[in-house]
Formats: C-alpha cells, structure tokens, sequence
C-alpha cells in the first residue's frame, strides 16, 4: 500500500472516530444542555465533511451521523440515516457547485440540513397523527435543538478543518 492511500484511510478513520466522539458529548447526559435541549453535533459535523470532501463521502458521514442519530432518538430506524444522506449529497454537491467553503455558508447548510430533518421528523411522528396541540412539539422541543444545534455547530466544523487541514498538508508533501 502507497502513502498516499494509507494517510485516505487513517483521515477516514479519523473522521470516523471524530463523529463517534461528538456523538457521545451529544447523548452525554446533562453535557451542554441548556434548559433540557440538547444539540445535536454529528449532523455539523457530517455537512462539514462533506463541505471538504465533496458529494460522496458526504453521503455516506451523512448516514452515518444519521443511523447515529437514529441510536438516540424516539423515531423509525433508518429515518434520519435517509434524511442526512441525501442532506451530506447535497451539501457536497453545493459546495462543490454553487457555494464557497466558508463558515457562513456552512452555517446556513447546517441549518437547512436540521431544519428539514426536524421538519420531517414533526410530520411524520406526530402532525401526521392528528394529536391535540401538537404545535408544541415543534415550538418546544424541534425548533430550540435547531437552533442551539446551528449555535454550537462551528464546534465540529473547527474539528473537522483541522482534520482536513493536517491530513491534506501531509498528502501534498
């Protein structure tokens, strides 16, 4: 195996491993909660990789951070890995296409992406069965983890430039 190929796999399995850390802060109880919401850290984290890797890895950190997401959450397995695979594709595809790599267009992917993933968790979980003020599901709980999501969001997308940063150095010598 070249060096090359062996620096691909080790950012790879650093990546890996960067998403399974961020995953356990975000389910960690009590750590960075304000007011009992908890953000959620590998959804940044998976549009940033795929900001710097383009539309395939994107795709697949993107299932990744989703079936992570679905471990901790209330909703069908599966679902959310659908939702950020297409949301990693297109954010790769953006920034690759229309968008520049900076942080405030990184910031407004990642509000896309965990806006529609809320939105259609909203829907299908609970709007769709007709509870009674269910409108407090979204006001309450899916819109502050959104918002405290995107807040806390340059956090991975640090990590993960970093990352990017030192392994790229290391390709191009």
């Amino acid at each position: 195996m070249n060096e090359k190929l062996r620096l691909r796999i080790a950012q790879q399995g650093v990546y890996v491993l960067l998403l399974g850390v961020l995953y356990v802060l975000q389910t960690t109880p009590g750590f960075l909660q304000v007011g009992g919401v908890r953000p959620n850290l590998v959804v940044p984290a998976a549009i940033c990789i795929a900001m710097l890797e383009g539309e395939f890895l994107g795709g697949i950190y993107g299932a990744l951070a989703g079936v992570l997401c679905d471990l901790g959450g209330m909703s069908i397995f599966g679902f959310n890995g659908i939702i950020l695979l297409a949301a990693g594709v297109a954010a790769g595809l953006a920034f690759i296409y229309l968008l520049r790599p900076c942080l405030a267009n990184f910031l407004l992917v990642t509000l896309g992406a965990l806006a529609a993933r809320g939105l259609l968790d909203y829907f299908f979980n609970y709007y769709m069965w007709g509870y009674r003020q269910v409108w407090r599901v979204l006001v309450l709980e899916i819109l502050p983890v959104v918002a405290y999501s995107t807040l806390l969001a340059p956090l991975p997308y640090l990590l993960c430039r970093w990352v990017y940063g030192r392994f790229r150095q290391r390709l191009e010598d």
